[in-house]
Order: structure tokens, then C-alpha cells, then sequence
């Protein structure tokens, strides 16, 4: 008998730990669209005022988010090398976020001042509803995930008694 309560709280608990991890993806895809809308904004003050091209800018920024400091270093390499096709690396971003990114990087000093501008400007918006999207489906799916996940798992562990 004890075994079996046992099984019912070891699959209690891998229920609630994939809860967790998809909360978890949530939460990593809001931080990310945060970071990349302090980007924008860092990216048009510093072209506004300072007129530093994007490499320059890029080179000594540092974001809050760890995979956008990879896409960075991504970017860097590519731009500096000047070979080659710019890759930008996935993760876990869904497919629509992650052609913005693309086109973002892709965009980056690929024009003069004022153009660079109105296409930050662009991307700037397109971020900001895909953060709005992001910060929306954290905390509508965050909870519910790990709630579902619990009960997930009591109801396989009943199940198994």
C-alpha cells in the first residue's frame, strides 16, 4: 500500500514539474521580448543622438536576457566578418517572434540614419504586441500549466492505485 501512495506522489510530482517547465517557457519568452524592446529603444537613443553605427552600439551592450546577448554575439559575428549568411538561433521562440528577431538583425545597419530609424520604429511596434501577446499568455497559461500538470499527475497516480 505504500508503494502505491508513493507512486501517487512521484507522478503527482513529474505532473507538476512539466507544469513548471511550460510556465517556465512562458516566462522565458516574455523576459526575452522585454530585452528586445530595451534593445530598440537603446538602439534608436544611441543613432538619434549619438550617431553610432549598430555594430558599435552592439558591441558594448549587455541585455538583462541571455540568449538575446547570444543573438547578439550572432549578429556581431556575422557583421563583422562580412561573409556568409546571418544566422540567428531559435531557442524556444515561436516561429512568428522569431522572424522579427531575424528581421531585426537583419535590418541593422542596412541604412542610413533616418532609415534605420523608421525601421526601428516598425520593429519597435511589432515587439511591443508581441510583448503585450507574451505578457498575456504568461499569466493566462503561466499558473494554469503547472496547475493542470498538478492534477495531471494526481489523476495518473489515482489511476494507478
Amino acid at each position: 500500500m505504500s508503494i502505491k501512495i508513493l507512486a501517487v506522489f512521484v507522478f503527482t510530482a513529474i505532473g507538476t514539474a512539466v507544469g513548471y517547465a511550460v510556465m517556465r517557457t512562458y516566462k522565458r519568452n516574455l523576459s526575452y521580448m522585454r530585452a528586445v524592446c530595451e534593445l530598440i529603444a537603446d538602439l534608436k537613443r544611441n543613432i538619434s543622438y549619438k550617431r553610432d553605427g549598430a555594430v558599435n552600439i552592439l558591441s558594448g551592450y549587455t541585455s538583462s536576457d541571455d540568449r538575446l546577448n547570444g543573438n547578439i554575439k550572432e549578429y556581431l559575428a556575422y557583421a563583422t566578418s562580412k561573409s556568409g549568411e546571418l544566422s540567428i538561433s531559435k531557442g524556444f521562440l515561436p516561429q512568428d517572434a522569431y522572424k522579427q528577431v531575424v528581421g531585426l538583425f537583419s535590418s541593422l545597419g542596412a541604412s542610413d540614419d533616418v532609415g534605420q530609424l523608421n525601421e526601428l520604429k516598425l520593429y519597435e511596434d511589432a515587439f511591443s504586441a508581441l510583448k503585450n501577446s507574451a505578457e498575456e499568455k504568461s499569466d493566462k497559461y503561466g499558473a494554469l500549466s503547472v496547475k493542470l500538470g498538478f492534477l495531471f499527475g494526481l489523476a495518473v497516480g489515482i489511476l494507478f492505485l
